[in-house]
């Protein structure tokens, strides 16, 4: 009985100091890991935040240029006639859509929804410009009434979208 006395006198204290150890090794190593997480999640923004930059500002610009007056001034040409203008229009604003369609990955859902809803009503209202004109109806006539159409709107989708594009851009720093 006395060497087992002995022997657990000899065992417990290395047992004990074996347990500290551990205990402050595992915590060591939770902190490290802790660290590194924060370091790769800095270092993942250093490389994101550019590319989600440029995708808001290319966003922007889209909706700067199916904007009305941009749109007109770019497409329209003498004497193309009516049909062919909402053609090109409509062309247009769905070759800049899908120029940017891959920047949705880089911005919020509610931003990108709000974006293909702006593209999808200023198509429509091409079309409804269009529609309540006469077919011999000149260019001129298009834009002016497409611009007091666009006037006449409560709210431009190409605007609010650009409002969420800005701040949520603005967010990011």
């Amino acid at each position: 009985m006395n060497i087992l006395l002995e022997i657990v006198e000899l065992i417990l204290p290395g047992l004990l100091v074996l347990a500290a150890v551990y205990l402050m090794q595992r915590h060591f190593w939770k902190l490290e890991i802790g660290r590194s997480e924060k370091q790769l999640l800095v270092e993942a923004r250093k490389i994101t935040m550019p590319v989600r930059l440029q995708a808001y500002e290319r966003l922007a610009l889209l909706m700067e240029r199916i904007s009305p007056a941009p749109l007109v001034l770019r497409v329209a040409k003498p004497g193309i006639g009516l049909s062919k203008l909402q053609q090109n229009l409509i062309q247009s604003i769905h070759e800049e859509f899908e120029h940017n369609l891959s920047q949705q990955i880089y911005v919020s859902g509610n931003c990108w929804s709000m974006v293909r809803s702006a593209v999808e009503q200023t198509i429509q209202q091409v079309n409804v410009t269009a529609a309540g004109l006469d077919s011999n109806a000149d260019e001129g006539t298009f834009a002016a009434r497409f611009m007091q159409n666009v006037l006449e709107q409560t709210n431009n989708p190409a605007e609010q979208a650009l409002f969420l594009i800005r701040s949520e851009a603005a967010r990011l720093f």
